[in-house]
């Protein structure tokens, strides 16, 4: 399985297709219609947050000890 950052930067380039070429290609007297740029903005949110999790899962966690509860 692709990592989230891999699957976030698939999804990326399909944005910049989209963005670059058009929502359909039609040759021949066929369309084809790519995904939806709204559908694909979504997956970018939610692999990116993947991505970022991911990227943190590596990292130690502080955790900070107050002796007379936080702030006093």
């Amino acid at each position: 399985m692709a990592s989230a950052q891999q699957r976030l930067d698939d999804v990326r380039a399909a944005i910049s297709d989209i963005l670059r070429l058009g929502q359909s290609i039609t040759k021949d007297g066929r369309r084809l219609d790519r995904a939806s740029l709204a559908s694909l903005r979504m997956l970018e949110d939610q692999y990116a947050a993947d991505a970022a999790r991911e990227s943190r899962a590596g990292q130690p966690r502080q955790i900070r000890l107050y002796s007379r509860g936080k702030g006093a």
